[in-house]
């Protein structure tokens, strides 16, 4: 009988002992768990903070680009990006100094395949999403459209003229990015062209008409020639084929894919292409001056420009052309012709 209890108490302490064992696996299994989702967690908020400046970030669109160091992930603002000109995470940034980092400066959000933008969070297409990624792409190839002007100089004609000496003011107004241009007077500017980029979302059904009037309203707004860029990312058939058509003499219109480098115009509309190249991601603009010389041809030695290939080329009003060419300081009017010859530099 003592046998007999002494082998029970004996099994009840086994029993207790893998009960033990077991519970203690289950602890620790769960303890390893809660540790991994908490290292997940800290892991997505570290993604909110930026690795050059240490910001937090609150919205995907404020990406802008990754670290250029080969093999690093890391994301940097676009504060750091576009407005310091950071282009390394700040680890690598101590590794990079002198050429190598102003060549990273130069690196843009367009055209650069190695750049790789966070932007899969903006391609929902609920309403809120597409207009902040339609936003963001507006303000993207605004800046790009800046850093255009400043190389190559900003537009230097207007449909009633060359602009001599022309300056660039860039302006935000609510969702809208203008480039004023403008010449000197004697103790003022004048604004002689205005370069109006906004997003447009062409999802869904189109009043077209409504679209007219808001881009005659916006024109109004705007001193000097206007010339309106609507940025998308995605051209609907029958938006494309009313852009390929707009033909107003008001104002010039354009719209941009820049993700794709696509440019829609009225190619018959000689005044958008003659302006085409400097909306272009695809092209290389001309100032006026040296778009009239490639024109010329050469007769005994001299350049010689025909207005009519002015006409065709700028869109100029036929009737206007010679009366603008002849205020052209870098030209000489040939009398009794329509041309001219390009006086020597």
């Amino acid at each position: 009988m003592g046998d007999d209890s002494a082998k029970e108490e004996e099994r009840l302490e086994s029993e207790i002992e893998a009960a033990r064992q077991g519970l203690k696996l289950d602890v620790e299994a769960e303890e390893r768990k809660a540790k991994a989702d908490l290292d997940e967690i800290l892991s997505r908020d570290r993604m909110e903070f930026c690795e050059r400046c240490g910001r937090k970030i609150g919205s995907r669109i404020d990406w802008a680009g990754r670290c250029l160091w080969e093999g690093c992930e890391k994301l940097l603002c676009r504060e750091c990006w576009n407005v310091k000109k950071l282009r390394f995470c700040k680890q690598h940034s101590r590794s990079v100094y002198g050429v190598p980092e102003e060549g990273a400066k130069k690196r843009e959000f367009f055209g650069d395949e190695d750049i790789k933008l966070d932007l899969q969070a903006m391609l929902q297409d609920d309403d809120e999403s597409r207009k902040s990624k339609l936003l963001y792409y507006a303000s993207e190839y605004y800046r790009w459209l800046q850093k255009r002007f400043e190389k190559a100089g900003p537009i230097d004609w207007t449909p009633q003229g060359y602009l001599r000496k022309p300056m660039m003011k860039p302006e935000k107004r609510g969702d809208e990015y203008v480039i004023y241009v403008s010449v000197k007077r004697w103790f003022w500017k004048k604004v002689k062209l205005s370069v109006v980029v906004c997003s447009f979302d062409p999802v869904g059904e189109q009043d077209y008409n409504s679209l007219t009037a808001l881009l005659h309203r916006l024109s109004r707004k705007h001193k000097g020639y206007n010339i309106m860029v609507l940025v998308t990312d995605k051209a609907k058939l029958d938006t494309v084929n009313f852009v390929n058509q707009f033909n107003d003499s008001s104002f010039t219109l354009f719209m941009v894919e820049p993700r794709k480098g696509n440019l829609y115009f009225n190619i018959n509309d000689n005044l958008a292409r003659g302006y085409s190249p400097w909306f272009s991601q695809k092209k290389e603009p001309y100032p006026f001056k040296a778009k009239v010389k490639r024109l010329a041809d050469l007769v005994s030695g001299r350049l010689v420009i025909d207005e009519k290939a002015v006409f065709k080329e700028f869109g100029f009003n036929e009737r206007d052309v010679h009366g603008i060419l002849q205020k052209c300081d870098f030209l000489h009017p040939i009398k009794g012709t329509g041309t001219f010859f390009w006086k020597e530099d």
